[in-house]
C-alpha cells in the first residue's frame, strides 16, 4: 500500500465530479481562500496529494479548484464536470465570482481561449 492508498485518505473523485481541467489561475489556494472565503480540503488523485475547494456559481454550475502538492508550476486548476457544455460561460461566471480578470490566468484550454479573448503571449 502506498501513501496515496492510505485508508485515512479519500480520493478526489469521491468528493467531487468536477475533475476536467479547463484553466489554471495564478492564485494559490491561500490567496483564493482569503478573497473568496473558500475552504480547501486535503485529498489525492492518481498524480499526487492535493487540496481542493468547490465554488457554486449563480447559474447552478459548480467548479472545482485544485492544487497538487508537488506541481512544478504555480497556480490553481479550475475544473468542471466531464460533460459540461457551456464552459466559456462557466469560466466567465467563475471570473466574476472570484473577482478575476484574464490576466489572472496562466492557461486556458485552447478550445475556449479564443472565445474568452485570452492571449497568453
Amino acid at each position: 500500500m502506498t501513501a496515496l492508498d492510505s485508508p485515512n485518505s479519500v480520493r478526489l473523485e469521491a468528493h467531487i465530479s468536477e475533475t476536467r481541467l479547463v484553466a489554471i489561475v495564478r492564485q494559490e489556494p491561500a490567496e483564493i481562500k482569503m478573497t473568496n472565503q473558500l475552504e480547501f480540503r486535503p485529498s489525492f488523485d492518481d498524480l499526487d496529494y492535493l487540496v481542493f475547494a468547490t465554488l457554486s456559481l449563480p447559474n447552478g454550475d459548480r467548479i472545482g479548484l485544485i492544487r497538487h502538492d508537488n506541481s512544478p508550476a504555480p497556480g490553481t486548476e479550475i475544473c468542471v464536470k466531464h460533460d459540461l457544455k457551456n464552459i466559456p460561460t462557466v469560466l466567465q461566471e467563475a471570473m466574476s465570482e472570484m473577482k478575476l480578470s484574464l490576466e489572472d490566468f496562466n492557461w486556458i484550454h485552447p478550445d475556449y481561449e479564443e472565445e474568452l479573448g485570452f492571449n497568453h503571449f
